[in-house]
């Protein structure tokens, strides 16, 4: 064999080489690469679901908030007939249904279903005197006293 023939041959062999190594590069993905690209997908998945999932709650909240400003003026109306706000006793019903002892009452001066939060709980309805009053949402959890409450008018902290 010649210089010719052994240049020829292995010119040959090299692109038989580099043909072979483009067609199994052209079958398709490894199986660890399939495996990165879905832990990179399920990554992306849960950022994506946490961060939609945060801005709903924050939703809801200010949901909650402006049904309980609306009640407010609800609120202001009945005392505006009735010179001052229903009873604890009265609560919120008072808005929808005469209560007993009133006899200014002008309502309904809302909508029954506007007396629940946005996740179906009943707004909790305190006050002392008639002259002020409280509105409170259990929140997400349902249940009255757990840090998720949300009041109107809201609590100011105690600076220390």
């Amino acid at each position: 064999m010649g210089v010719q023939e052994q240049k020829s041959s292995l010119s040959e062999v090299t692109e038989e080489f580099f043909k072979l190594s483009q067609d199994q590069n052209q079958k398709g993905m490894s199986l660890i690469e399939i495996i990165i690209v879905i832990a990179l997908m399920g990554t992306l998945m849960a950022i994506v679901l946490q961060t939609l999932t945060g801005k709903q709650e924050t939703a809801m909240e200010d949901a909650a908030k402006l049904a309980m400003a609306q009640l407010d003026n609800d609120l202001q109306m009945f005392k505006v007939h009735n010179y001052k706000y229903p009873t604890t006793d009265q609560g919120l019903q008072a808005l929808v249904t005469e209560p007993g002892s009133s006899k200014r009452w002008r309502g309904p001066y809302t909508e029954k279903k506007k007396l629940k939060d946005p996740w179906g709980n009943e707004f909790s309805y305190e006050s002392a005197d008639g002259s002020a009053f409280k509105i409170i949402s259990p929140g997400i959890d349902g249940n009255l006293g757990t840090e998720d409450d949300i009041s109107y008018p809201e609590e100011e902290e105690a600076e220390e």
